[in-house]
């Protein structure tokens, strides 16, 4: 088994706004070799799906033949995501569901979601009120996919658009953190021990990092960080953690 999973993950691209900061922070980036290339949703701006060709493009020109994972943010819109997923379809999109890379000796399982809110925005209650349940709903379907692919991966993920904890997110206004994340994952996280949690959103975020039970949280948008996130980590033993005998 590899000791350490390498990834790059980022979000909040939103097309050309941040390509100038994701450009500079690839050509910083240290020249080892990726298990995966995680994309965080929101790449594109308003249903704009040019934005995706020139993302892509710059990860190609650093990184070739690496895995590249992608979930929807709110700016790929629902109506837009099959014309991503026919038209992008080297990316591995994700939709609540699941992949299992298997690189570097390693099998490297990915959970992913655009996630949910404890509150509807303004826009969702006028225009998508079923989101409601689906984000009610939603929250016992990661649980179980996690609990799932735990049982058959060495290093788990749960990567997804909106914030599965208030902690990293703080730096935005207090009054407007339901409508950016969903603080019922925080016990999912607790409980079913993913490795690390991944997503975006948070573009005024001043804490981008944080531990919730065993499991490590990294905001990684662009705007928040000013560069993609470059994350390596050691695989916990499964078979110890699962059990409940694990000790960090």
């Amino acid at each position: 088994m590899a000791s350490i999973v390498k990834l790059l993950a980022f979000g909040d691209v939103h097309g050309a706004q941040y390509l100038g900061v994701l450009k500079a922070s690839l050509r910083t980036l240290p020249p080892e070799e990726l298990h995966a290339v995680l994309l965080a949703g929101d790449i594109i701006d308003r249903g704009d799906t040019s934005g995706m060709e020139l993302v892509l493009r710059e990860v190609a020109l650093r990184f070739r033949d690496i895995p590249i994972v992608s979930i929807f943010g709110n700016d790929e819109y629902h109506e837009i995501e099959d014309y991503l997923i026919k038209n992008f379809n080297y990316v591995i999109w994700l939709n609540d569901s699941v992949t299992i890379l298997k690189t570097g000796g390693i099998s490297i399982g990915i959970v992913g979601s655009r996630g949910s809110l404890d509150k509807l925005t303004y826009w969702q209650s006028k225009n998508m009120p079923q989101l409601e349940t689906v984000y009610r709903r939603r929250v016992k379907v990661l649980r179980k996919l996690i609990e799932e692919v735990s049982k058959v991966s060495d290093f788990v993920v749960l990567l997804t658009h909106y914030a599965p904890t208030y902690q990293t997110i703080r730096g935005e206004p207090e009054k407007i953190y339901p409508y950016m994340g969903c603080r019922q994952l925080e016990e999912v996280l607790r409980e079913t021990k993913p490795d690390v949690a991944i997503h975006a959103h948070a573009h005024n975020a001043t804490v981008t990092e944080a531990v919730i039970g065993l499991t490590k949280v990294y905001n990684v948008s662009l705007p928040a960080r000013k560069t993609a996130a470059y994350i390596a980590a050691a695989p916990r033993a499964r078979l110890l953690r699962v059990s409940g005998d694990f000790e960090q």
